[in-house]
């Protein structure tokens, strides 16, 4: 492709790729929507394929409505909560993970009574030191239950406390680079009370990570930071596992090649992968009641024995899922479940193994992805069309979908279609459109020009060569036919103008259907006549063979019409039936091109040969034939049923041209009758050209009587001999 044509289709190119760059560019800066499409295919993955339920050794003691129910309101006397812990330690759980923070004493111990100054005002001081001493504390019972057992206590990161950090029993070890600002950082801390802190086993963070999450539960921090080298803290479901396997240490191991990125957490017997600022993504299961149990069943301590298998040797969290408590999360699968079933899930995956990862590499991937893609969909674009260019464009993004649902299944790791995909589709509908506005003005410019002209091969063959169409023309050799109707002028006297109206563009259809089935070209259509050519504007083998298959296709075109009841009785009662046509054609140089004005201009031929055509066409009538040829034949029409018809004068020349009639095909031509007729038809025309008139009458019957076997027109080509012998001399 040269010229304009190249211009405007590099210009289209150079369109879809500064589309390109410029999402290259805005997924770097990634804004907000970004994000959120990004999560929101993530979240879609989990809902499409959700973690499958195991029977897993993670149970939740829930502070459901059920336990409110019959033990009144929270928070309940920590008295209650020290049977719970000695209720579960009895039971053999492997670790209990309070989803609750504890920073005040416990508001109904007794022993706040004895320091009521206006309650114990009138006693005596021998009858305040006895309620001194005999009325319990209930944060006391609660850290003597807790004392020895694997009770781990929760902290949370709320700016705005006088305390800076939370407490820390874990043991921190890190291996690669410095790591230490990698977690979020601790700004301040809501922790628990000081009795309670020193006798718990670990402690551990409850935050999620919902702000930058818009609001689900996506990740949770499994480390925190005061921002110190090895100043780290753990999550709650971190500690959990820790103290669950009774482990001294937490090992982080970072990054080797770059500060403050994390890779992995080990604890115990597992390690576990994380993001870089060490939060976890949480692969949800849907919500099942079988991991809860109600509160109120373990301190009532009337269902040891039920109860024993769901938590001996279990990591238990005690949370809650009472509506009033306000402790509820949405999850990626649209949940709204209590928060500590979060805390819960992570300790699933941990112990299966399943971990979902978003590597350092996977956003250049979606980068590389994008842009490849959209390169070659750009190309199709422009070089293919519209409908190859949706086939590829359905299939990149194909490709996208299945490439993240593929890495999400099989893998583990998350890859974001969101943006690949959006990116593909903007560039798609950008450079469609800079094509359809401006690269294919000039194919809509070709399909009016020859849409109702050439077969739909031909125009495609042109919208591909379209600079070779300007305006002008050359010279080169086509075939050009004439066809019109036989009597037309006596036609048009009897028809009233409706049917004749009619008549004549039933014919031109169908006419015009045999030119283009074998690749010519209509030039025009005048009054009841067709001009057409073969060979141009698209080069085409053996034209005059084809113009030729393109007159028999007139010639049985005509045939059926007239066999139409409905057609030929408007012929018959004037009659006009059967309706008869005239093909001429000539084969010979001409000037085709463009011709007309530079803002209207039609596709056309002219020259000696269109001329010879026209009178060609005339000459049928004096042949008494209805296909005729005037001039030399090639050796691909010769294979047809041709025979010579003699010589006529053609206005303008200065000698006579041999023309021909064309009887039938190659079909035709390979039969027995007819090759018996054109050795009697050759004899014939021999001996008039030498004379011998002799026997001129009786091979003229002959050839009359094989010609009804086989195309009977030719019986009125012979009677039209009989009167012109010396048009054969």
């Amino acid at each position: 492709m040269t010229g304009a044509g190249a211009r405007k289709t590099w210009a289209g190119l150079a369109t879809g790729i500064a589309i390109l760059i410029g999402l290259t560019f805005l997924r770097g800066y990634d804004p907000p929507l970004l994000q959120y499409m990004r999560n929101a295919g993530f979240d879609q993955l989990q809902r499409l394929w959700p973690r499958e339920k195991q029977d897993l050794p993670v149970r939740i003691v829930d502070i459901d409505e059920a336990s409110l129910a019959r033990l009144g309101q929270w928070p309940w006397s920590r008295k209650q909560l020290a049977g719970l812990i000695d209720e579960l330690g009895t039971l053999g759980a492997a670790a209990v993970a309070f989803d609750i923070v504890f920073p005040e004493p416990d508001r109904l111990s007794p022993s706040r009574f004895a320091e009521d100054p206006d309650l114990i005002a009138s006693l005596s001081p021998a009858a305040r030191e006895e309620i001194a001493t005999s009325f319990p504390n209930n944060d006391d019972l609660f850290a003597q239950a807790i004392q020895g057992k694997p009770v781990i206590l929760a902290f949370s990161n709320a700016p705005g406390n006088v305390r800076k950090t939370p407490p820390r029993t874990a043991g921190f070890a890190q291996t690669g680079l410095d790591a230490s600002k990698a977690p979020p950082l601790i700004q301040s801390v809501a922790a628990n009370i000081d009795k309670l802190e020193a006798a718990a086993a670990g402690f551990g963070g409850i935050n999620l990570d919902l702000a930058r999450e818009q609001g689900i539960a996506r990740r949770v921090p499994m480390l925190w930071t005061d921002g110190s080298p090895a100043g780290f803290y753990p999550s709650l479901p971190l500690e959990a596992l820790r103290v669950a396997q009774g482990a001294q240490t937490i090992v982080v191991n970072a990054s080797e090649v770059t500060e403050n990125a994390i890779e992995s957490i080990r604890v115990g017997d597992f390690e576990v992968p994380v993001a870089e600022d060490s939060s976890f993504t949480v692969r949800y299961r849907r919500d099942a009641p079988d991991i809860y149990v109600s509160a109120y069943r373990l301190i009532s301590g009337a269902e040891r024995e039920a109860l024993a298998p769901l938590i001996n040797g279990n990591i238990v969290f005690v949370g809650t899922s009472a509506a009033g408590l306000l402790d509820v999360r949405t999850t990626s699968l649209g949940e709204t479940v209590p928060g500590v079933l979060i805390h819960a899930q992570v300790i699933e995956q941990i112990l299966r193994g399943e971990y979902l990862m978003r590597p350092q590499w996977v956003g250049g991937a979606e980068l590389l992805a994008f842009v490849a893609l959209g390169l070659v969909l750009v190309a199709i674009i422009m070089y293919s069309t519209p409908l190859v260019a949706t086939a590829a464009g359905v299939v990149a993004v194909g490709a996208l979908g299945f490439a993240s649902a593929y890495a999400f299944r099989s893998l583990g790791i998350l890859i974001d279609a969101t943006f690949p995909i959006l990116g593909i589709i903007l560039t798609f509908l950008s450079t469609l459109a800079f094509r359809l506005l401006v690269t294919d003005s000039d194919r809509r410019m070709l399909r009016n020009a020859f849409g109702h002209f050439v077969s739909p091969d031909v125009l495609h063959e042109i919208e591909q060569h379209a600079d070779a169409l300007a305006l002008g023309g050359e010279v080169k050799d086509i075939t050009v036919l004439f066809v019109d109707i036989r009597g037309f002028t006596s036609l048009s006297e009897k028809l009233p103008p409706d049917n004749l109206v009619s008549l004549i563009n039933t014919l031109l259809d169908r006419w015009s259907s045999a030119i283009i089935a074998t690749g010519g070209t209509i030039d025009k259509f005048i009054g009841d006549s067709i001009m057409a050519f073969w060979n141009a504007p698209l080069t085409k083998a053996d034209h005059q063979y084809h113009a030729a298959l393109a007159g028999l296709g007139i010639r049985k075109a005509t045939a059926d019409l007239n066999a139409e009841e409905a057609f030929g009785n408007i012929l018959k009662e004037r009659g006009r039936w059967p309706l008869q046509c005239g093909v001429g054609m000539c084969t010979g140089p001409a000037c085709v091109g463009n011709m007309g004005s530079q803002t209207r201009f039609d596709y056309s031929a002219v020259g000696e040969t269109v001329n010879i055509a026209a009178r060609t066409e005339t000459a049928s009538k004096r042949a008494n034939f209805d296909i005729v040829i005037a001039g030399d034949l090639d050796a691909a029409t010769r294979r047809l049923a041709i025979l010579p018809a003699g010589h006529v004068a053609m206005a303008g020349r200065s000698s006579d041209m041999q023309i021909w009639a064309v009887a039938g095909d190659e079909k035709m031509a390979q039969s027995p009758v007819f090759a018996e007729l054109r050795s009697l038809h050759d004899k014939l025309v021999d001996d008039l050209a030498n004379k011998r008139d002799d026997k001129f009458d009786d091979n003229v019957r002959k050839c009359s009587t094989l010609s009804e076997q086989i195309e009977p027109r030719l019986m009125n080509f012979y009677a039209a001999i009989a009167g012109r012998k010396s048009d054969f001399a």
